[in-house]
């Protein structure tokens, strides 16, 4: 049985390994080459494509367009997903709420996109970033509640009756009591729905009108070969930053002595 456990980590750690992490170095490796083709040997490092990239407005402009849609994307979708959640735990898990809740997630992005498009079409609404908005936090509340709901059931609710029964009302024990506990849960929530919207592709295609994103200019520069290395510079920039702000969230769970890690 220690054979086969140890066979299991090895196995997914090699193809975790192979298939992620070793691709993500491919396109920061090749972000660094003087040349436009990904082959070996390197013709030498250079930070070409970074500055060339800095230079695009075009991109700047995506960048903040995706950031300013992703924070308003975590907000809204938390905003309505917490209390979702606990009216989800409340009711005792009910299959009919929790069904409403869940039929947007089981959803294929592409139907979401064009049905976006239709709605939005036929109330008259013009397409923008407000509407990328309102789609994206349509496809996110159901991952809040998921992860916020797991949280909130397994939370011993004697913790809040003591604290009721101490003379806190239900404002301050959520304050004092409930959000505590359940902070991992949020900011983990708040991550993955942000990273979601800023990578989202499929929905924001159809709902953007004129506006750009970052997976829009990606889109529209693969279309010319000689934009690639400027795209792994872009990418590599975005993989840097993601995973320098989960290092920050995962530091500050450890200061604050929180005895879960962020994903849980």
């Amino acid at each position: 049985m220690s054979f086969i456990k140890v066979f299991l980590k090895v196995f997914t750690s090699i193809t975790i390994l192979l298939l992620i992490y070793f691709p993500i170095a491919l396109v920061i490796l090749f972000s660094l080459n003087d040349s436009i083709y990904f082959i070996f040997p390197f013709r030498g490092f250079t930070v070409k494509w970074y500055l060339k990239l800095l230079e695009d407005p075009s991109f700047l402009k995506s960048i903040f367009n995706s950031v300013v849609i992703a924070l308003a994307v975590s907000a809204g979708s938390l905003s309505i997903g917490i209390p979702a959640s606990f009216a989800f735990v409340r009711l005792r898990r009910n299959t009919l709420f929790i069904g409403f809740i869940m039929i947007p997630f089981i959803i294929p992005w592409l139907v979401i996109g064009v049905a976006s498009l239709v709605f939005f079409y036929t109330i008259g609404i013009p397409l923008s970033i407000l509407t990328v908005i309102l789609s994206h936090i349509v496809y996110s509340i159901p991952l809040v509640v998921l992860i916020i709901a797991a949280r909130l059931i397994s939370l011993n609710p004697n913790y809040e009756k003591a604290s009721m029964d101490l003379g806190a009302n239900q404002i301050q024990t959520f304050i004092n009591i409930t959000f505590p506990l359940i902070y991992p849960s949020i900011a983990v929530s708040a991550l993955i729905t942000f990273l979601w919207s800023f990578d989202n592709f499929i929905i924001t295609f159809f709902t953007i009108g004129s506006d750009i994103t970052f997976p829009i200019w990606v889109w529209g520069s693969l279309r010319h070969p000689t934009n690639v290395p400027v795209i792994t510079a872009a990418s590599s920039i975005v993989i840097v930053v993601g995973s320098l702000i989960v290092y920050l969230m995962e530091t500050y769970r450890i200061r604050r002595g929180l005895g879960v890690p962020l994903i849980i």
